[in-house]
């Protein structure tokens, strides 16, 4: 294939332009901005982009795009269908940001633990969706010494080999047995098992007095109006990090959280890295160009993982991720929205995550 590529890369996607610059001409956008009269005239045939760009017939027709890469791994707002069949070759980073999310998850559990001091070996966690970040968030429960409860059906009906230290039990169960509910399913509508607004009034209503919900998968898969509703009449911590209608996201849901970020979980300088990794292994498997990610490469290998020790001591937990990953200082930048008018308060929600700094994974 020709080196000559008109590349378009979302600017949210580090490093990615410089190292790909040789290939082609190279130009960036602004995410939500991504229109089908910018991709015609362009001439774009290879597009990259994140989770604020929606891919689908309105957006490709009638350009010379022919490969998409989406640097997260969700792939909710990709038509994939619509991909496969004007044979378009498409990529996700999946995995890619799980130990970022599963940081947070641990962090919002021991933010709790400060507000509401319990034994930590009394409690009990359920995870609902154990892919590749409910499995981290499982095993680094077991280090704290939780108690694990898991649902996710289409596992299940796998015949997928749970660890022996958890208990797969149905969805009702599981929320009226657990202090602490994380769920990390995708966003779905027409599956077997939709995911769509799971978490509603009846769900909400099983949750035990006291107990915290955290919310880092997609916004959608939570009903918030229902969730407000249940807050009126009973006591649940909340951590939310995905919100309904973003960028302009339940003001009145966000000032009783816990912990409110602006989709950022996933945001960890690591997490980022290994996105733009796969989007250049991709670009390879693509084109059959070889391409030079050393950059890259070397500041992974500088993360060392935490041993599995260390987590008997929960404040060294708590104050690595609190002075490492700072999601209290997302929250304060968040509650600083609030009042801000509509327009001004969606523009600076993205604004958040665009310049959201550097910050790399401690666990």
């Amino acid at each position: 294939m020709s080196k000559n590529y008109k590349i378009l890369i979302d600017e949210n996607i580090p490093y990615l332009a410089e190292i790909l610059k040789s290939y082609g001409s190279i130009e960036l956008f602004t995410g939500r901005n991504l229109t089908n009269q910018h991709l015609v005239k362009s001439g774009c045939q290879i597009l990259f982009i994140r989770s604020t760009t929606k891919v689908n017939r309105e957006l490709l027709n009638n350009t010379k795009v022919k490969f998409v890469g989406t640097a997260t791994s969700g792939t909710d707002h990709i038509d994939i269908d619509y991909l496969k069949d004007s044979k378009i070759y498409f990529a996700n980073a999946n995995g890619s940001n799980s130990n970022s999310v599963a940081e947070l998850v641990i962090f919002s559990i021991l933010k709790w633990l400060k507000i509401s001091p319990k034994n930590i070996s009394d409690l009990t966690i359920g995870i609902i969706g154990f892919g590749n970040i409910g499995k981290l968030v499982a095993k680094y429960s077991t280090y704290l010494g939780l108690n694990i409860l898991v649902n996710d059906p289409p596992l299940f009906e796998e015949n997928f080999q749970f660890p022996a230290n958890i208990n797969y039990i149905d969805l009702p169960t599981l929320i009226r047995n657990s202090d602490i509910i994380t769920n990390h399913v995708p966003l779905t509508k027409s599956t077997k098992y939709p995911t769509y607004q799971m978490f509603n009034k009846e769900i909400f209503n099983f949750m035990k007095e006291g107990a915290l919900f955290i919310h880092t998968s997609r916004g959608k898969v939570v009903n918030e109006k229902h969730f407000l509703d249940v807050l009126a009449n009973k006591k649940i911590y909340s951590v939310f990090d995905v919100w309904e209608d973003e960028p302009l996201i339940n003001k009145e849901l966000a000032s009783k959280c816990i912990l409110a970020t602006p989709h950022i979980g996933g945001y960890s300088k690591d997490g980022k890295l290994k996105g733009v990794n796969m989007m250049i292994d991709a670009f390879q498997s693509y084109t059959g160009e070889s391409v030079d990610n050393i950059i890259i490469q070397s500041e992974l290998d500088s993360y060392k993982p935490l041993q599995a020790v260390k987590f008997k001591d929960i404040d060294l937990i708590y104050n690595l991720l609190k002075d490492n990953r700072k999601f209290d200082e997302d929250h304060q930048a968040l509650m600083q929205t609030l009042t801000l008018p509509d327009g001004k308060r969606a523009k600076t929600f993205d604004l958040l995550r665009k310049n959201y700094p550097p910050r790399r994974e401690v666990l």
